[in-house]
């Protein structure tokens, strides 16, 4: 644009000064190359039109993977954030499982004890129940043997 400004404020006093044939001829032809240059700045505005279009079109194309993929990010943190409250609650439930096996193995030692001890005083009971029958059998067996 700025081009054709500058021919046209040359082309003017040249045209209107009264100019001799061969400045017409030559002003004529500035005219011409101006006219020509004007078509091929009005092709390239085009063709940059297209590609500025082109370009927006690209733009809104990344636009939207942008939001798409931005969708899916906001998605996988909420996943992440779903897994990890569940990861912290498995382990507070397998802390809970563990207290309570820690309580549920110790309760088993000391029944085990007392198990023993019940043995212990079963067989107890059992020698003396046992020992005082010899002790009773034992001295008929003795007075039988007399006679």
């Amino acid at each position: 644009m700025a081009r054709i400004r500058l021919l046209v404020i040359f082309a003017l006093p040249i045209l209107l000064g009264g100019c001799k044939d061969n400045e017409k001829k030559k002003a004529y032809a500035e005219a011409a190359q101006a006219r020509t240059e004007l078509v091929k700045t009005k092709a390239e505005v085009v063709k940059l039109k297209g590609e500025v279009s082109y370009l927006k079109e690209k733009l809104q194309t990344a636009n939207q993977a942008q939001d798409k993929l931005q969708g899916q990010s906001d998605q996988l943190l909420e996943d992440k954030d779903a897994a990890t409250t569940e990861t912290q609650d498995a382990q507070q439930e397998s802390d809970n499982l563990k207290t309570m096996l820690a309580e549920q193995t110790k309760k088993a030692t000391e029944l085990e004890k007392q198990v023993e001890k019940l043995k212990a005083v079963i067989r107890e009971l059992q020698l003396r129940i046992v020992e005082p029958n010899k002790t009773t059998e034992q001295p008929k067996a003795e007075g039988d043997a007399n006679q």
